[in-house]
C-alpha cells in the first residue's frame, strides 16, 4: 500500500472533529488536515473524492421508481433530525447514511432534513453505553444504531478471546436498549451486523500490522442477539451472504465497497417505510 493510499484510508475512516470538537482547533479543517500530515487543499480534495462517490450512488438509487417513492413517502416533518451511531461501517466517509442523506436532498431538497453522523471507527457495542447519552440530548426524530462488528474483532491472533464476549454484548445491548426506551421518544431502529472476509483481513496492508482478525461465528451471535433484543430491526444478513471475494465489501475484507453501500442504503429505505409509515 502506497502511502497516498494509506493516508486516503486514514481520512476515509478517521474524522478528528468527533473526537477533538472540545479541543481549540478542534473543528478546523485545517487543524484536522494537519493532524493527517496534509496540507488543506489536499486533504480537501481526498473529502471531495468520497463525497464524488457518494452523490453517483444517491443519483444511481434515486433514478429507481420505488427508491424514489420510498424517500418521498417517509414521514419526515421539514428540518427533522435523524442521528445515527456505529463503527466505520458508518463513519466511512462513503457510507450508507450518507448516501441516504444525500438521497433526501436529492429527493426532498425543500425539507432541509439533518442528518448526524456519531459513529466512530473502532467502537464496540461497549462504546454505544457512552454514545447513546449524547445521541438522545438530540432529540431526534429517528436514530439508527448500526454496531456489533468489533465485538467479534481479535488482537493479537486467533488464540485469543474477542474484544466482547457473547455475554457481555448481551448485557450491554439490554442497558443500550433499556435507556433509549427511558430516555428518547423517537423510534431507533437497529441493524445487525453481516460479517467479514478472514481471508483478505489476513493479508490487507492496513490491517494486518495491527495483528487483528474477526470471527464470523461470534459476528453471527451478536446479530442473533440484536435481532431478539431489539425492537425495530433491520436484519441485512439476507443480503450479504458468501462474502468471501465478494464485491459488497473493500479490498480489506472488513469494510463495504461502495456497492455495498448502496445495497444497505436501499434495503434499509425499502424496510425503514414499513417501521415508521
Amino acid at each position: 500500500m502506497s502511502i497516498k493510499e494509506l493516508l486516503q484510508r486514514q481520512v476515509q475512516f478517521f474524522h478528528p472533529q468527533k473526537k477533538y470538537s472540545f479541543l481549540r482547533g478542534g473543528s478546523s479543517n485545517a487543524a484536522h488536515a494537519a493532524l493527517f500530515g496534509l496540507r488543506e487543499q489536499f486533504y480537501n480534495t481526498m473529502k471531495e473524492t468520497f463525497s464524488n462517490r457518494v452523490n453517483y450512488a444517491a443519483k444511481a438509487l434515486c433514478d429507481d421508481k420505488d427508491y424514489f417513492q420510498a424517500i418521498k413517502s417517509l414521514p419526515f416533518k421539514a428540518q427533522a433530525k435523524i442521528v445515527v451511531l456505529g463503527d466505520s461501517l458508518t463513519d466511512d466517509s462513503q457510507s450508507w447514511f450518507s448516501i441516504i442523506e444525500r438521497s433526501f436532498a436529492i429527493v426532498r431538497p425543500e425539507d432541509d432534513i439533518e442528518f448526524i453522523n456519531l459513529a466512530v471507527s473502532g467502537d464496540t457495542i461497549t462504546q454505544l453505553l457512552g454514545s447513546v447519552v449524547p445521541a438522545s440530548q438530540l432529540k431526534a426524530d429517528l436514530y439508527f444504531s448500526f454496531s456489533g462488528t468489533n465485538d467479534a474483532r481479535i488482537q493479537g491472533g486467533s488464540r485469543y478471546k474477542p474484544c466482547t464476549s457473547i455475554e457481555e454484548v448481551e448485557r450491554n445491548l439490554a442497558s443500550v436498549i433499556d435507556f433509549t426506551q427511558q430516555q428518547t421518544d423517537a423510534p431507533w431502529v437497529w441493524l445487525t451486523p453481516v460479517g467479514v472476509d478472514p481471508a483478505r483481513i489476513a493479508e490487507h496492508d492496513f490491517l494486518k500490522p495491527l495483528m487483528a482478525s474477526w470471527c464470523n461465528g461470534h459476528i453471527a451471535k451478536v446479530a442473533a442477539l440484536v435481532n431478539h433484543q431489539a425492537e425495530n430491526v433491520i436484519d441485512l444478513r439476507p443480503h450479504f451472504t458468501n462474502l468471501d471475494d465478494s464485491h459488497l465489501l473493500d479490498d480489506d475484507g472488513l469494510h463495504w465497497s461502495i456497492e455495498g453501500h448502496q445495497l444497505a442504503a436501499k434495503i434499509i429505505i425499502n424496510q425503514l417505510v414499513n417501521i415508521i409509515s
